[in-house]
């Protein structure tokens, strides 16, 4: 039984629906006909975002759910390169709490970013209990201090052995020593991983969907400009995400569904900083064919 019914009051016979998913519709002399299902509907629901007489009913999404597009809502480029060209990264944070319906207004918002496949896998951890990120943030540091004894251990032997040092291990010793300072941060009190921010955002999806990692990252950076309009900070938070899909004392505390893997994370707050220019880049690498 199709998933998707068509109205034939209402349908006009357009075709509309035929062009855009030949793997659900059928266009056969003028007369439209569905038969989707869950070996050729993806959910996307562009069927009944494109038609105009309202003809379309899907049975596996909320109808309610698909508002009408405003067209009078006008964007300006150049405002919103300047908006895009605004964004820093924050660490250093007011103590304040960031309220629930602004959080829940983030989380809910990337129902609606992209996907692979349109799989629709993303999940979201949101931690706001200070001892949780507290340890969190611990636990990440324990994970390099290992990884760079580990390493050292391992370069110490090779030279003792006169032995050469492999690329690649030599290649950690360097990434292993631009971390030490972690360490040293943490014993003065400070957080050098989660920043004592008041939230943190972990984006998640089953290692077997479509594109995993990309659908985390484009949620988080969807994220990453909303809260900008809530006049919060963020900040990519790459060493957690390294030692939660690298370290067991990470992953447990995570507790994540098995199979899952971080794609991506951020701290959010209210910054302390106020930045009053935007910042150089270098020129980005760019190849024309024409």
């Amino acid at each position: 039984m199709s998933w998707v019914s068509i109205d034939q009051d209402k349908c006009n016979n357009c075709g509309i629906c035929a062009l855009r998913c030949m793997r659900c519709f059928s266009n056969t002399d003028g007369e439209i006909t569905a038969h989707a299902d869950e070996d050729c509907c993806n959910l996307c629901g562009h069927c009944i975002a494109l038609c105009p007489t309202d003809a379309i009913t899907h049975s596996q999404m909320d109808m309610s759910n698909f508002t009408e597009v405003n067209d009078q809502i006008s964007y300006d480029t150049d405002e919103f390169i300047q908006l895009i060209r605004q964004r820093r990264s924050h660490r250093s944070f007011k103590d304040r709490e960031i309220p629930r319906n602004d959080l829940e207004k983030l989380v809910d918002m990337c129902r609606y970013t992209p996907t692979g496949s349109n799989l629709q896998t993303v999940q979201i951890k949101v931690i706001s209990n200070k001892e949780k990120i507290k340890k969190l943030s611990d636990l990440t540091i324990d994970y390099f201090m290992e990884m760079i004894n580990k390493i050292e251990s391992q370069v110490k032997q090779l030279s003792l052995e006169k032995k050469e040092i492999p690329k690649e291990l030599r290649e950690m010793h360097d990434f292993a020593n631009r971390y030490r300072m972690l360490g040293l941060a943490r014993d003065i009190g400070m957080d050098p991983i989660l920043h004592q921010a008041p939230a943190v955002m972990l984006f998640h999806s089953p290692s077997s969907s479509s594109t995993p990692k990309d659908d985390c990252v484009i949620a988080a950076q969807t994220v990453v400009l909303t809260a900008m309009t809530m006049g919060l900070g963020t900040c990519y938070i790459g060493l957690l995400n390294f030692s939660a899909n690298s370290y067991a004392p990470v992953k447990e505390e995570l507790n994540l569904p098995s199979g899952n893997k971080v794609g991506s994370i951020l701290v959010l707050g209210y910054p302390k900083l106020k930045f009053l220019l935007t910042v150089d880049r270098k020129p980005i690498q760019v190849e024309w064919e024409v």
